[in-house]
Formats: C-alpha cells, structure tokens, sequence
C-alpha cells in the first residue's frame, strides 16, 4: 500500500512536469507573434490559468492596462446579477392622475419608466414586444371603460439621471444603433430601421424610403451614397440624443430594391409618449393633450395606478446582453445597480460600484478605469489578469450559471450569439465559452474553455493598436484559444 501511494505521487510529479513543455510551445508561439508586424507595436495582453488548481498556463503581458471594448460587459453583467439578483424583475407602472367620469379621465396618463431594457424588445423571452404592449395599453383603458382622456400622455423618465450617453463616448458611435440613449423608459431597445433604395450605379445617393417604427419630427440630410453589390452597410448616422436632424455618411450596398440600417431613437421617453397617444389614437380613445415627457420625479400616492408591466428575470435579459453584446442592456444595467447600491441612477455612481465590487472581492484593482457599462469608450481599461480572476471568482457565486449561459458558444449552431459558425471541427467547438469586445484598435476574447482532459481554463486575450486588421488578430485569438483546449 505503501509502495503505491509512492508510486502516485511520482506519477503525478512527473504530469506536472510534462504539462509545462505543452504550455511552454503556446508561449514561445506568443512570443513569436508579439515580434510580428500585426503585434510589435501593439499592446497584447493574454493569461490563461487552470480554474481548479490555478496552474498559470500563459502570461504575456497580462499586468497592462488596456481597453476591453465589450468585454467590459463581463464586468457589468456580474455586478448587476450580484447586486440585482438574478430573479430580478424591473417595473413600468402606468397611473390615471384625475378622476375618471362615465368614459371620461379628467386628467393626464402616466408611463413611469422603472429602468426596464427589454421593454418594447422582441430580443428576451418573456418580454413584452411593441404588440404585446399596444394590448396590455388597449386591455387597461378597457378595464377602466375610458374612451376619452382630456389630459397628456405623459412619460416620467426621472429615475436615472437626464444624461443619456456616456460623457467618453465617440461621435461617431452616437446616433447609430450601438450609440443608443439609456434612458429610464426605454422602449424598442431604443432603435429604428432606416430603409433605403439603393442607386442604380456606384457612387449614386441612395434615396430615403422610411423608418420604422416612425420616428415624429425626425429629418435628415442625406449624403449615403450606393456601394459595390455585396459590400454590406458601411453607413452612419450621425446625431446626438435629443436632437432631430441627422446627418448620414458611408454607403450601403447597391443590387437591393431596399435596404436598412439601424438608428438610435433621439429621444426615447418623447417617442415612447407620441407611440401610446397614437395607439390609443387609432383605437378609438381620444386623448385632447400632448405627448410630453418629465425629467421631474412625482408623488403619485393620489393618482390610479392602472397597471404594472414586469421584465423578464434579469437573468434573461444579461442572457441577451452577452449574447448579442447589447450596449444598451449594459448601460441600462449598470444604471439599475448604482439606484440600487447609490441611490441614484448614474453611470458615474455605477461605475464606482463595480469598482467597488472587484476591490472588496480581493481582486488586484489597479489599472482598472470605467467610464460606462458596455466597453463603447476607447479610454475604459482593464488588465487581462483582472478578467480572469473575476471569471473565476464568479464560478463561486450562486448566479454563476445565469453568466455562464450567457457567454457566446463557439461552433454551437443553435447559440443565438456570434460564434455558432466560429470553429467547428475544432476542438474549441460546443466548448470554448467568450464574450468577445470589438471597437476600433481593440479585440478581445475572454472566457471558459476545457482541456483533453475535462479541465476547465480561464483565459483572456486583449489587443490594443495592432498593425492590421482586427478579423486577423481574432483569428489569432482563437486559434490559441484552440491551443488550450488540446492540451492534456
């Protein structure tokens, strides 16, 4: 008995001395790399770690402070599952303010936004859609027998603070799809679809056919010209919050009888107020007021409430955010947590929260700089050491599966997020778990991927100012992502 319990432990000597060489061929193959034109001036950072026993697997830099781009996602999706819970359901309350006479309200209609980023969405399951909510609207002034309203319709958008993007976002982020306000009433993730008609020749400005949904007193001044067959939507809109003329640039491609691009609602809370007033409108409930929104938080202890619409769980909708990388989901979130912890919904005070979290979990915070919750801000940085000790800090916590299964699946066909056509046939294949973070300069992949052997790694690999293109530096990415799934 003896002779064996020797005989094991030199068994297992002998392993830990053979898993080194492995690792070591990842690393001079890094090393390698880093010498290359794509990375010589660029700041790559990469670490790798068995989760079960902490076995540092590659280290290359991974103490610099660099941006993450939407991999800051990781960091905002876990603190609100933390703080939030992941059974968490967000509130849009609708209230009758005055007194209802026959079929008359002598008063004014209230939609309260309580911070709800799937309201309108048909992206979560359970939420309730732009259809599903004309019917719970139509359903509540039946209930209430109401046909007329002599009041406004009225928004109240007071719960998170009046500034509606991220003071280091670029411009020409906002006024696109990815740019979107994060506004207490949100409504239709916060974008529409401008459909085009493309020239007939190159060069041709593509004429403005419509919006949908209708966006009332939007106007533009159209430079969007045709581009090559098969060259995909290069267009912007350019067009800050609260403001109604924008300007579009690029191209979308031509060989199409139309074509759309998606735009950022300039002001949600208003178009959300004109949406009810027109539904009620082509209903037959007439309403003699305006469509308004208010920045002012009101006492509404002496007015009906008429009915509360309730989110999905908040672990539905951080499925959606990893998965389809919604930035407004993530700054929605990240507002929710600091009302939460803070007491007031700003993106400063949710920042300090996360920050917060990772120092008092016993993570090495130093080089960690947020300035929003989804990673669109060139100046946020993390280091990839950082990543990945929260990703492992997170496989100890309760909610760990609602973040997992959010996580993009390479090779998994039916995975809604990016990767269910990355890597098949390859060992990373209904493996490797990443929440990747794409913006101009950076690219980065952190996540979960499992050994020949079943052994669970924690990676993060992040890329900042590289000399090429950024589908090379992901292709780079992966495959090392690869490495790591064949060692044994």
């Amino acid at each position: 008995m003896k002779f064996m319990k020797v005989l094991i432990i030199i068994l297992f000597s002998i392993a830990t001395l053979i898993s080194p060489q492995e690792n070591d061929s990842i690393q001079k193959r890094v090393d390698e790399l880093q010498e290359s034109k794509l990375f010589k001036n660029s700041q790559w950072c990469l670490y790798a770690e068995y989760l079960d026993d902490s076995m540092v697997i590659l280290d290359h830099n991974s103490h610099l402070s660099v941006a993450p781009a939407s991999g800051l996602k990781v960091f905002t999706s876990i603190v609100a599952l933390d703080k939030l819970g992941e059974d968490y359901r967000f509130e849009t309350e609708i209230y009758f303010d005055g007194l209802i006479n026959d079929t008359v309200l002598n008063g004014d209609v209230y939609l309260v936004g309580g911070g709800d980023p799937s309201l309108g969405s048909d992206l979560v399951n359970g939420a309730y859609d732009m259809n599903e909510l004309k019917k719970v609207l139509i359903e509540t002034f039946k209930k209430y027998f109401i046909k007329k309203v002599t009041g406004s319709i009225i928004v109240d958008n007071s719960l998170y603070e009046i500034q509606p993007i991220p003071d280091n976002w670029e411009y020409i982020d906002v006024g696109n799809y990815y740019g979107a306000s994060s506004t207490a009433l949100s409504i239709t993730n916060n974008l529409y679809y401008l459909y085009f008609e493309p020239g007939k020749n190159v060069g041709d400005i593509a004429k403005i056919l419509r919006t949908e949904p209708e966006i009332p007193g939007l106007t533009f001044i159209n430079h969007m010209k045709t581009g090559e067959e098969g060259s995909g939507d290069n267009g912007y809109i350019y067009c800050p919050p609260l403001h109604f003329e924008a300007l579009l640039q690029g191209s979308i491609p031509k060989g199409k009888p139309q074509f759309s691009i998606k735009g950022s609602i300039p002001d949600p809370p208003l178009f959300a107020a004109q949406w009810v007033k027109q539904t009620l409108s082509e209903n037959g409930i007439q309403v003699l007021g305006q469509a308004q929104k208010t920045q002012t938080e009101i006492d509404y202890r002496d007015s009906q409430l008429a009915a509360i619409i309730k989110s999905p769980p908040l672990k539905d909708i951080v499925y959606v955010l990893n998965k389809r990388s919604s930035n407004l989901f993530a700054e929605m979130l990240l507002k929710a947590v600091a009302l939460k912890v803070k007491g007031e919904g700003k993106t400063g005070a949710g920042t300090t929260v996360v920050k917060e979290f990772i120092r008092n979990e016993g993570i090495d915070a130093d080089g960690l700089r947020m300035y929003d919750g989804s990673g669109l801000s060139r100046v946020n940085s993390i280091t990839a050491k950082m990543m990945v000790d929260l990703l492992k800090l997170v496989t100890k916590k309760e909610y760990y599966n609602s973040f997992y299964n959010s996580l993009g699946i390479f090779g998994k066909p039916d995975d809604i997020g990016f990767f269910r056509n990355v890597g098949k046939g390859t060992a990373i294949a209904n493996n490797a778990r990443v929440k990747s973070g794409v913006i101009q300069g950076v690219r980065s992949y952190s996540g979960y991927v499992r050994d020949k052997n079943g052994r669970t790694i924690v990676y993060s690999m992040i890329a900042n100012n590289f000399n090429g293109s950024g589908g090379s530096v992901s292709k780079i990415h992966r495959e090392l992502i690869t490495d790591l799934a064949n060692l044994k």
